[in-house]
Formats: C-alpha cells, sequence, structure tokens
C-alpha cells in the first residue's frame, strides 16, 4: 500500500485564518463616489453608503457624483453602477391574513372617477356674462330673457315699472342687472363642467 499524505491539523480558534477567496471580483459598490449637493463636495463614499443616502432621501438621481479615479461629474442615476440603487422595486405591503370563519375588509384610497357633478342639475348653456349684464342696462330683464330666465325677467321689467312710480325703479333695474350677470356666469360654468365631464351639451 502506498504511503498516505499527511493531513494537516485544523486551525485552532485562536489562529486567524482569512475566509476571503481570492478570486471573487469585486462588488460595482464597492468603488467610492464623491457627492456635490448644495454648492459643497463631500466624500468619497462606497455605493452602498450611498445607497443608504438614497434610503434618507439626502441624494437622488439628479444627484452629481464623481467616480474616484474618474474626471467627469454626472448624475447619480446616469451612473451605471449607480443606477441599480434608484431602480429597486418599492417594498410590497405584507399579505393580509385572518383566522378562519372571519371577515377581510381592504381599504384602497382610490375612487373611481365619475361623470356626477354635485350641484349642477340646473339651467346651462354658452352665455356671456358681460352680454347679460349689458342687455339689463339697456332694459331691466332683458339679461335674464337671455338667460332663458324669460319669466322672471318679465317680473324684474313690471316691477321696475312698477316702483318708477314712486322713484325706486332704480333698485330693480341695478338687481336685474346684478342678477343677469351672476346667472350668465353660473351657467356658462355648467357648460364647461358638462363639457369635461363628457355629459350631454
Amino acid at each position: 500500500m502506498g504511503n498516505i499524505p499527511e493531513i494537516n491539523p485544523l486551525p485552532s480558534s485562536s489562529s486567524t485564518v482569512s475566509a476571503v477567496p481570492l478570486d471573487v471580483p469585486p462588488h460595482p459598490l464597492d468603488a467610492e463616489w464623491h457627492v456635490h449637493i448644495n454648492g459643497q463636495t463631500y466624500g468619497p463614499y462606497t455605493g452602498h453608503r450611498l445607497g443608504e443616502f438614497v434610503k434618507e432621501g439626502r441624494i437622488d438621481k439628479s444627484t452629481q457624483v464623481l467616480a474616484v479615479g474618474s474626471e467627469a461629474w454626472s448624475l447619480a442615476g446616469q451612473d451605471l453602477r449607480l443606477a441599480s440603487l434608484f431602480n429597486r422595486a418599492p417594498p410590497q405591503a405584507p399579505p393580509i391574513s385572518a383566522a378562519a370563519g372571519s371577515t377581510v375588509v381592504q381599504i384602497t384610497n382610490q375612487m373611481a372617477p365619475t361623470a356626477v357633478l354635485l350641484d349642477d342639475t340646473g339651467a346651462f348653456g354658452a352665455k356671456s356674462p358681460g352680454v347679460a349684464l349689458f342687455l339689463s342696462f339697456l332694459l331691466c330683464g332683458a339679461g335674464q330673457m337671455y338667460c332663458g330666465r324669460v319669466g322672471k325677467g318679465i317680473l324684474m321689467l313690471i316691477g321696475c315699472i312698477a316702483l318708477w312710480f314712486i322713484f325706486l325703479g332704480w333698485t330693480v333695474w341695478i338687481w336685474s342687472m346684478i342678477d343677469a350677470y351672476a346667472t350668465a356666469k353660473d351657467m356658462n360654468l355648467r357648460y364647461l363642467r358638462r363639457l369635461q365631464s363628457g355629459q350631454p351639451v
């Protein structure tokens, strides 16, 4: 039988042995970068340290960085080695678990779009407030008639004529101008809201 080669004993706990393999390539984030923020240059920091800064919100894709050994500054998001720090998926919420027989209710903050507008059931139309005001200035109640409120316009005209006998017709006339302007503005606003929401006009 041939000679059995002698096996070296295991090192004792007091001895120090390097366990780092020599053929493992360095990690891309083991390199170092200078960081330029608010007119000041800091560093150098390793890519791992910069990853902590990203999580803390201290740097972002638009932060200027300079790799050690390089002479050209670039944006952190454009650096091939640092780009992975900004492309990580956000942490997902843990799954919801419940005991057997219980009901799970999940609430989200998303609301489906709706075409129903509050307080949009009155008359609407493409009316000009300036035209309504001018018409009521020429003839009391004419602005209301222009907005489709014919009955209201006639009542204002009759009231204005009746009050002129005691020299108070001007009060109804002024009220007619203000009301015509507000009515036309409200109708025009309702018309625009319906157009934006896709409702039939």
